[in-house]
């Protein structure tokens, strides 16, 4: 039985005392990749291919068996050998490292995810990614008292010696990454976790941030570097997000925002849900108060949180039925399968529906999940983005001026005209607030 053991830099948290796989041998690196790119090859087709042949080695030697006997639209054409050796040397000119799904530094528990990626690329602090998780995901248009609770979560977290993950989007997320690379402990940390390339900075005012979370954090994609993100890597952005952690936090989404299917991924995944509740007058409040009531657990502080992952690290439950593929045999079929690949048809259609295979090269922006509007948000501003920083919660004006990034003057201006316009009402110790609508 696998034991928890103290970690050695911070005895407050529990690590798995469980033995390292070895490394995987290089010709069986390069092979899971090729597999892993091939076409109609997505994660669940991938891990199945692996559990039926025992490596990718063997499981490309049976690819014209399972071509010629398989049926149906999609069939399986092999990455060349040299198209995967052209996209290592484009991580390797980005200083991105491969980590594939056997390698000692793939994360323990996302590797028991039915749909792990084959491999990602990471940036920065690799030993981060074996580290106790938690994913705080929000609102890209988050409120100034949504950001400052999260950055709250993420510091305490990370002062407990816990890695936070999160998308790097606007609003919570880049919220959360500063606030954990703010904290003098680094024995904690973040990870960010991209919907295009490792090597591409998205959105662009987050360039500085990226920066320092390629110094201090870590950056991981499986997408191929240099790729720009499209909407539809970004649910299978969040899968991962969850997939690293014990559990997922809410922190103000909407009804129709990602963050909701980051926890839908958690909940299906085993992983607590954690919702921070608000205003039913913010519609921002809409997702976190609706995962509530479906029994999410109320998270009104940080103590919430670090309860329930003193409880999740206890049981070993979760890191129960990790793969550890032999890759000692060359035989081509086993298990007595050889005429029977239906099983590698229902996985290629499985990919199919969870969007894990691309059925078009086609960029498709989604204002939700991409924003449609990629310039700098401070070119413009106007008093509806201002509002939008606003909750119905009394918010300090000093701390909404830090917030927007604009002028004192150009912000008592703006509240001036919304107080008139009965948008928002002022309150004792210079604060201010949403009104209702």
């Amino acid at each position: 039985m696998t034991k928890q053991r103290p970690d050695d830099h911070n005895p407050g948290v529990m690590v798995s005392d469980a033995q390292q796989p070895i490394r995987l041998a290089q010709s069986e690196r390069l092979a899971r990749m090729r597999l892993a790119r091939s076409a109609n090859v997505g994660p669940v087709t991938f891990r199945k291919l692996i559990e039926r042949f025992g490596s990718a080695r063997n499981a490309i030697d049976a690819l014209p068996d399972i071509i010629a006997r398989t049926g149906g639209k999609r069939q399986i054409v092999l990455a060349t050998r040299e198209d995967t050796i052209a996209e290592i040397d484009q991580a390797r000119a980005c200083d991105a490292k491969p980590v594939i799904i056997g390698d000692p530094e793939y994360p323990a528990m996302l590797a028991t995810i039915e749909d792990a990626p084959p491999y990602f690329y990471a940036l920065g602090r690799v030993e981060l990614l074996t580290r106790p998780t938690i994913g705080i995901v929000g609102a890209r248009n988050a409120s100034a008292n949504g950001c400052g609770f999260a950055r709250r979560l993420s510091a305490a977290l990370c002062e407990a010696g816990y890695v936070v993950a999160s998308g790097m989007a606007r609003g919570i997320d880049g919220a959360v990454h500063d606030a954990c690379l703010q904290v003098a402990n680094k024995v904690g940390g973040t990870v960010a976790v991209l919907g295009g390339g490792v090597d591409v900075v998205y959105p662009r005012e987050h360039a500085d941030l990226y920066r320092k979370l390629c110094e201090n954090g870590c950056v991981i994609s499986e997408m191929p570097p240099g790729l720009n993100p499209q909407a539809r890597h970004f649910p299978r952005r969040n899968r991962i997000i969850s997939g690293l952690s014990h559990g997922i936090v809410v922190v103000e989404a909407g009804r129709n925002s990602g963050s909701l299917i980051t926890a839908r991924f958690a909940g299906e995944q085993g992983r607590d849900v954690f919702a921070v509740p608000g205003s039913p007058t913010d519609p921002r409040a809409a997702g976190p108060n609706s995962l509530i009531r479906d029994g999410a657990i109320l998270c009104d502080s940080v103590d919430v949180i670090l309860d329930a992952l003193r409880v999740s690290l206890q049981n070993n439950h979760l890191r129960e039925g990790i793969h550890h593929f032999a890759i000692d045999s060359r035989a081509t079929i086993v298990n007595g399968q050889s005429d029977d690949f239906s099983d590698i048809t229902k996985s290629i259609e499985r990919d199919t529906r969870t969007g894990t295979i691309d059925d078009s090269s086609e960029s498709v922006d989604n204002q939700e999940e991409t924003g449609v509007n990629d310039r700098s948000r401070n070119e413009g501003r106007g008093t509806e983005d201002v509002l939008e920083l606003l909750s119905t919660s009394p918010l300090l004006i000093d701390q909404l001026i830090r917030a927007s990034g604009m002028p004192a003057d150009v912000i008592s201006t703006m509240l001036i005209e919304l107080e008139l316009a009965g948008r928002v009402e002022r309150h004792p110790g210079n604060r201010v607030s949403r009104i209702a609508e």
